[in-house]
């Protein structure tokens, strides 16, 4: 059996007898093992910078949905725990969804500028808050620094690879296309952060919903909002609503908007009471004192058809009965315009097969080539020739929509109603 030392001296022996073969070779072998060497570096390197562009870029976004999180459920405390004074165990709830928010953004932070704030609680005052989200806003700048440079480094990534790719044309084409897949990819994901955090509906008795939520084209996050749920087992929420401004602050501001008409519906079943006592909500909390909200807050009896509804400087509702097609114009001024508003409601009745639809103003103030606004008139004449349900129509109503104004160059939330009793 050979030694340790046989075998080190084959080893060395073979080495010797490829060196001289490929001495002896023809140029063309020593140009093909080179080739093979470099496109293995070439495919190695590409998919590195392929990966950790794609996980640094996603560690950034993570960041940034924590601390919008973090600001959110914030204010949804300090209200429970101040203008509410709910009591300690109701309060519980709404401090483990901060104490995780928190946790979130110190498990993504690379360094300590971008940990999480030290925050007591339960906090002993409102100062407390205060100072919270004014190390969160920092946060959140700190967060959109962190996304950009993750991107373009992502994108000097790319360049790199395309330079590797070079060497071999097949290659190229395949992992390029990856990678900038990967970064559109990611990029997509702060589109379409209101609709994959915000917007949300659950299925209704008795109904059929459609819904479309649309970002303006070159704007990263709207203002736009949609949310329907059942309140219980008999009567379901319907909300739409617009928030003047973009960004991550409107996305804060629809979270609020969201999660405190959620909380007034939990104690009141009125909609106009329950905008009545959000304006003054919004008012204090909102993250400008420049920015306003217009909304469309109904309660619809699943079993009845009874629609009331509150609609606070909002886009006309439509109603469709058959071929007729009425509409519903607001009950009160924009909400954070005027202080101590009182907001009513009105009342109607959805016959089977009837249909409600409400949509923001992306709808009825888009302009075709001409500058020509569609306004509520034509979008109701878009609803007498369109004989379809519930989705079907909100999809319809969107192609009208491209084939009249080529671009969509404002958010748009479009929201169908649809009563079918069994």
């Amino acid at each position: 059996m050979p030694t340790g030392r046989g075998h080190t001296l084959a080893r060395v022996l073979a080495l010797d007898d490829l060196a001289a073969r490929l001495r002896t070779s023809s140029p063309w072998l020593i140009y093909t093992i080179g080739l093979a060497i470099g496109l293995l570096i070439a495919l190695g390197g590409a998919i590195y910078l392929s990966y950790w562009g794609g996980v640094t870029t996603s560690n950034a976004f993570k960041y940034q949905t924590a601390v919008v999180a973090a600001q959110r459920d914030a204010e949804v405390l300090e209200v429970e725990q101040f203008d509410r004074k709910s009591s300690p165990v109701q309060l519980r709830v709404y401090e483990k969804l901060l104490q995780s928010d928190l946790a979130r953004i110190d498990a993504v932070a690379e360094n300590r500028i971008e940990r999480a704030p030290r925050f007591q609680i339960p906090a002993r005052s409102q100062v407390g808050y205060e100072n919270l989200y004014r190390q969160l806003k920092a946060l959140e700048v700190v967060g959109q620094q962190r996304f950009a440079d993750s991107v373009n480094t992502n994108v000097r990534n790319r360049d790199l690879s395309n330079v590797l790719f070079a060497v071999v044309a097949l290659l190229f084409t395949f992992i390029a296309a990856g990678l900038r897949l990967r970064v559109a990819e990611s990029r997509s994901l702060v589109e379409n952060l209101q609709r994959a955090f915000l917007s949300r509906r659950s299925e209704l008795p008795n109904v059929r919903i459609g819904d479309v939520l649309i970002s303006a084209e070159g704007a990263r996050i709207g203002g736009d909002l949609f949310d329907v749920y059942s309140i219980d087992g008999r009567y379901g929420a319907l909300l739409v609503a617009d928030v003047s401004g973009k960004g991550i602050a409107a996305a804060v501001d629809t979270a609020f908007i969201k999660y405190a008409i959620r909380t007034l519906l939990s104690e009141v079943n009125d909609p106009g009471t329950v905008l009545t006592r959000f304006s003054p909500l919004y008012a204090r909390n909102a993250e400008s004192r420049d920015t306003f909200v217009v909304l469309f807050l109904a309660i619809l009896d699943t079993q009845t058809g009874e629609v009331r509804y509150a609609s606070a400087g909002h886009e006309p509702a439509w109603l469709r009965s058959g071929k007729t097609v009425e509409t519903l114009p607001p009950t009160g001024p924009l909400v954070g315009v005027l202080d101590d508003t009182e907001y009513g409601s009105q009342t109607v009745k959805l016959q089977p097969g009837d249909m409600l639809v409400i949509s923001t103003d992306g709808l009825t103030e888009s302009r075709d080539a001409r500058g020509e606004m569609l306004d509520a008139e034509g979008v109701r004449h878009w609803l007498e020739q369109i004989d379809a349900g519930a989705q079907a129509t909100a999809d319809a109503i969107v192609r009208r929509l491209r084939r009249r104004s080529r671009r969509i160059d404002d958010d748009l939330a479009i929201l169908v109603v649809c009563y079918r009793p069994k």
